[in-house]
């Protein structure tokens, strides 16, 4: 259950204000049932009064503080709450920069007979719908199977908006790994990096993946430059 501040604030008055209560009652009692020792005056009310107000003091005390510090704590779990959602939304405005990068999938050119074929083309289209530009993009099409990864030329940038289609040729071709596929369509998967406006590095990829990244991009190292020498 969560308790507010005011709410707070009214329950030490209320605490208060019963404490108050308790010691009237507790003084008017003790006048009225006490019975002093032979030849001693009876202690009048306000002795009473003084003598239970001194304990009531100690236990108001001790009320203030409790209610102090469950205040403390209440104003900084809220201050932590606050802060916690403020990196909530950062973090998802962010993602807005990435999710507005499509990228489509590859196509491949080439020649061969299933089992032994080889792609000599890609093509594919990168898209970014977002509203600031991206730089430095790179994209990488990882072939099934663990087979080869292929890096095609990079793109300086990209502004909002702005639509890039890329259609790359390589000489010798890039062996594709056997498999229940055939040109032109492979399973492959298609994964752009770029920097943000926020000089933010970020991959996605056509499968929907977003993650950070960093420069350079760990997801294009050891990967076939398209259109580098390569044993066939």
């Amino acid at each position: 259950m969560k308790i507010d501040r005011t709410t707070a604030i009214v329950l030490v008055g209320a605490a208060t204000g019963s404490v108050a209560a308790l010691v009237l009652s507790l003084a008017a009692i003790s006048a009225a049932t006490y019975d002093p020792p032979v030849g001693q005056e009876r202690p009048k009310i306000t002795d009473w009064m003084q003598a239970w107000g001194s304990i009531g003091g100690v236990i108001a005390g001790l009320a203030a503080a409790g209610a102090a510090a469950f205040l403390l704590l209440h104003e900084r779990q809220r201050a932590a709450e606050a802060e916690r959602q403020l990196a909530e939304e950062r973090a998802e405005a962010a993602l807005n920069v990435p999710r507005a990068v499509v990228v489509s999938p590859a196509g491949f050119g080439g020649h061969g007979h299933p089992g032994d074929q080889y792609i000599d083309e890609v093509v594919l289209t990168i898209a970014n719908y977002g509203g600031n530009a991206i730089r430095n993009v790179a994209t990488v099409a990882a072939l099934p199977d663990d087979g080869p990864r292929i890096v095609l030329r990079r793109i300086p940038v990209i502004g909002p908006g702005g639509e890039q289609r890329i259609r790359e040729r390589s000489r010798p071709a890039v062996p594709l790994p056997p498999g229940p596929w055939t040109l032109p369509e492979v399973p492959a998967t298609v994964t752009v990096c770029f920097i943000d406006h926020t000089n933010q590095a970020w991959q996605t990829s056509n499968d929907g993946e977003i993650s950070r990244t960093t420069v350079p991009y760990p997801a294009i190292e050891e990967a076939l430059k398209f259109g580098a020498a390569t044993s066939s």
